[in-house]
């Protein structure tokens, strides 16, 4: 019953993103680190809802000199963290029964541009998914290959082989890492 259930809901999410994707006039662009201003960081919150980890990499973005907007969400029904302007955990009541967050969020979203969207999930996460495609960001890089959502991707089977990395530990840290590197790396000429 379960797998019926998870083919209706991919079936719903790509089919939205075939369409955004048709009516898109989202100008592509590469982004590399050092000319990436505004940053949305998309993230699966710790169940306690603390994230250290992910808000010391947000601080060493702001530090940086980079404004950093950072959406995560939780597997449970309420949570306890404040939502900010620029710091924010969606629940299970936040979306419907596809994933797709309520529309309340996504307004929201429409109305804001960023450089560079970095998702640094790990397991597919449908309202943070739905989040990366309605996002308005020049560059949008993760980890799950939905052909025409992301412009880099990361590989998590790769990341896990490299640094020698059971399944449980891999983890946003991990894939924001490896996504770093590249973004450093790659020289632009714009």
């Amino acid at each position: 019953m379960n797998n019926l259930i998870e083919k209706i809901i991919n079936f719903f999410f790509n089919s939205r993103l075939n369409k955004l994707l048709k009516l898109s006039d989202r100008e592509k662009r590469f982004v590399n680190y050092k000319s990436a201003r505004s940053i949305i960081l998309l993230f699966e919150s710790d169940y306690m809802e603390k994230n250290v980890e992910l808000k010391q990499l947000i601080q060493s973005l702001n530090n940086d000199g980079k404004k950093v907007m950072a959406w995560g969400f939780v597997r449970k029904k309420d949570i306890s963290t404040a939502i900010l302007p620029d710091f924010r955990i969606l629940h299970q009541k936040d979306a419907d029964f596809t994933g797709m967050p309520h529309s309340v969020f996504l307004r929201e979203l429409e109305d804001l541009t960023f450089d560079l969207l970095i998702d640094l999930t790990v397991s597919e996460i449908k309202p943070l998914q739905y989040l990366a495609m309605y996002a308005n960001a020049a560059c949008k890089v993760g980890t799950h290959n939905y052909p025409g959502m992301y412009d880099m991707i990361i590989d998590v089977q790769q990341v896990k082989d490299e640094n020698q990395l059971k399944e449980e530990e891999t983890n946003a840290i991990h894939i924001y890492n490896n996504l770093i590197f590249y973004l450093k790396s790659i020289q632009t000429n714009d």
